[in-house]
């Protein structure tokens, strides 16, 4: 399902289009698909039939596209589902903090998006990452645009 018109097609100004940091691998996306037939299969041979709800919900998600991008006029994430459609705008003034983490990748950059008690991590180019900035800054004054402090960064460790 592609949608002819996404909210931001009539905007005249820049559009920067987020970036997956780990597209998903295709024996995954196998995988999903069959396990959402065994779900539904499993659903209809057993007694429990909420299994096939669930194989066909997945089969949704499966089938979703998410457009995410920030334009002049804020965050804009566009979800296209077979049955519906989702639109979620975070404008300019309603964005606190705009923080830039370099992730050791050699072409994409995080930027972390903040808005009330919520954030977003998006990844970027470089050089993409670096035009946002200025378009933050730019469009709200007040928002903390920065880079991450690379020494709580190091502090940071994951759990095993």
């Amino acid at each position: 399902m592609s949608v002819e018109h996404l909210p931001w097609d009539s905007l005249e100004g820049p559009i920067y289009h987020a970036r997956e940091l780990k597209p998903r691998k295709q024996w995954v996306t196998y995988g999903c698909w069959i396990l959402s037939a065994a779900l539904i299969i499993g659903g209809i041979v057993t007694p429990y039939r909420v299994a096939a709800v669930f194989g066909v919900l997945y089969i949704l998600t499966l089938l979703m596209k998410k457009d995410t991008v920030i334009t002049e006029r804020g965050l804009e994430i566009f979800y296209q589902m077979r049955i519906t459609t989702h639109y979620d705008f975070w404008s300019w003034k309603e964005i606190v903090s705009v923080i830039r983490e370099d992730r050791k990748h050699p072409e994409l950059v995080a930027l972390h998006f903040g808005r009330g008690n919520r954030s977003k991590r998006l990844f970027f180019t470089k050089t993409d990452a670096k035009q946002i900035m200025v378009l933050a800054r730019k469009k709200n004054s007040r928002a903390v645009v920065s880079d991450a402090d690379p020494r709580q960064m190091a502090g940071y460790k994951k759990k095993k």
